[in-house]
């Protein structure tokens, strides 16, 4: 009896060794199946874009002291979104960005108009000024010389009722009238009935081409007016760089075309003269100072023009200009610039630069409010199939003051109020509303 009861406890010790083998031998298989290979590296790979980031905006961008390390589920954003997280940081930064390599992007895009990639136009849509029907329509406010919309017989104030036999609609405008295929559009133009209602002037049938990129003329205007008792130069800028395209860092056909015009205006020797900015939206400093010394007076140009301040890793960089006194000067002491809600950057420096040479008083303001853009932005780096443009400096006037707001006219008149449904004529055209509404001035002061 007792041999067959120690066998039984034999078999059973055997059974719990067996056991115990097996249960650690499946611990040991879980615990190497939990620590897995080493993951860092491919943690590394899904970053670095963003650390790159991070480590370049830290340097070069103007408040890159405040980038500091981002949370562990930033890392892993777009670039893109990673770029917006980190400009958010710093205080009313609307100015600095991101571009995606393969992207056909124009970050000087104004309005509806893309120098990149369009039919050459800008537009708003307004219901039916004759009041004849509610239907919408495309009211062209901007157009380029020799782009598909001039081929196709577009002109500024010129209305656009229907897009491929479809009705023009806010929504379908944007979609077709920006960029694209070519087009089958219906245009209009408006006139009045001696009545004083307004009425459609004819109806058009014309093929849009497809949309291309377009070269704008920096200087697209310059006109004499031979008032009753002064002459009056007219310059109009769209944009203040040297050269059109800027994925090279040389050329100067722009800088020869202002220096030709500016040349030709002061031949003329004109009493006064208007420089339209409206629809100037960026440039360098080195061409605002380059205008300005063509207008301020020789006896001036001892003064600051403009300074940059940047970051203090690289405040060896903050500059002073001055103005040119190679350049020949029109000798005026007062100017009048037309200003709008598209004026910002170099357009803006240009007209705070005046004012502090020429005092508020004789920059006279007319039209609408511009941005207010304080900083410059620079192309930085590149990489991972981004560009990084971030602002670098503060641009301010001689007095070094970097907080400021948007320029104020001092004279308002909106161009696309339903005041001037004919008004609205061709840039330099003595009878287009903003045009003639700063002749009024003129011949009131």
């Amino acid at each position: 009896m007792n041999h067959i009861i120690m066998n039984k406890i034999l078999k059973m010790r055997k059974k719990t060794v067996s056991n115990l083998t097996i249960l650690l031998f499946l611990c040991i298989i879980i615990m190497t199946a939990c620590k897995g290979k080493d993951r860092s590296t491919e943690y590394e790979d899904l970053t670095a874009h963003n650390t790159w980031m991070l480590s370049v905006m830290q340097d070069k961008y103007l408040w890159g002291d405040r980038l500091t390390e981002q949370t562990y589920k930033a890392y892993f954003y777009t670039s893109t979104k990673f770029f917006s997280t980190l400009v958010t940081l710093a205080d009313n930064d609307s100015w600095s960005y991101c571009l995606v390599d393969s992207a056909v992007t124009d970050p000087h895009a104004r309005g509806n108009f893309d120098h990149l990639n369009s039919y050459g136009i800008d537009f708003t849509v307004v219901t039916d000024p004759t009041k004849a029907t509610s239907r919408s329509l495309a009211r062209v406010t901007y157009i380029v010389e020799n782009s598909p919309a001039s081929k196709a017989g577009l002109s500024r104030n010129t209305f656009i009722s229907s897009i491929d036999d479809t009705k023009v609609t806010s929504s379908n405008a944007t979609n077709y009238l920006v960029n694209g295929s070519s087009h089958e559009i219906v245009f209009h133009h408006l006139d009045t009935l001696d009545t004083g209602e307004y009425v459609w002037t004819d109806t058009v049938y014309a093929a849009l081409p497809a949309s291309q990129k377009v070269v704008e003329p920096a200087f697209p205007v310059v006109t004499i007016i031979d008032g009753e008792s002064s002459k009056i130069a007219y310059l109009m800028s769209t944009r203040l760089v040297p050269y059109p395209d800027e994925s090279t860092s040389s050329g100067t056909e722009f800088q020869d075309d202002m220096d030709a015009k500016m040349k030709d205006i002061i031949a003329e020797k004109p009493d006064e003269l208007i420089l339209d900015l409206r629809l100037c939206n960026y440039g360098t400093i080195e061409m605002a100072c380059r205008l300005a010394s063509y207008i301020v007076p020789t006896a001036s140009k001892d003064d600051v023009f403009a300074k940059t301040i940047w970051n203090s890793r690289y405040s060896s960089n903050n500059t002073t200009y001055t103005y040119d006194k190679s350049l020949p000067s029109l000798e005026l002491s007062r100017v009048y610039i037309i200003i709008g809600n598209q004026t910002q950057g170099a357009a803006e420096w240009l007209v705070r630069g005046l004012i502090q040479t020429l005092g508020s008083e004789n920059v006279i303001l007319v039209g609408d409010d511009s941005k207010g853009q304080n900083v410059m932005t620079q192309f930085v780096a590149a990489g991972y199939g981004h560009k990084l443009y971030p602002a670098v400096c503060y641009v301010t006037d001689a007095t070094g003051t970097t907080s400021y707001d948007a320029l104020t006219e001092t004279h308002n008149i909106n161009e696309n109020s339903t005041n001037y449904w004919l008004e609205m004529k061709d840039f330099g055209n003595p009878e287009e509303q903003v045009f003639a509404y700063t002749l009024s001035i003129i011949s009131n002061e």
